[in-house]
């Protein structure tokens, strides 16, 4: 796992000043590496000098923790986040007919 294994704390800016194009393939594969994560309505697209995230997440913390992936990445200025948050529609314990 890239940046789970980083010290707890520290800044992680090694994109500064790189450009985006190493940026979507390196927080494409460290979305995969996040436990609990469903990141397969989650898009990383690149414009101009700008990652931008698109698509949808379960829940304001999932959210938070792509964006903060994506931020450690590429530098937090260079993330554009258009992500939505669309909770589960089905209630943990409920059995559906």
């Amino acid at each position: 796992m890239f940046l789970s294994s980083s010290h707890a704390g520290t800044s992680f800016e090694f994109g500064r000043d790189q450009g985006t194009s190493f940026g979507k393939p390196a927080i494409e594969a460290e979305l995969t590496y996040l436990s609990g994560l469903d990141s397969s309505d989650i898009q990383v697209e690149e414009s101009g000098h700008f990652i931008v995230l698109e698509g949808t997440v379960r829940s304001s913390a999932d959210l938070a923790r792509v964006t903060r992936v994506a931020m450690e990445i590429v530098g937090r200025d260079k993330v554009i986040c258009q992500l939505a948050v669309v909770p589960s529609t089905k209630a943990p314990g409920l059995l559906l007919a």
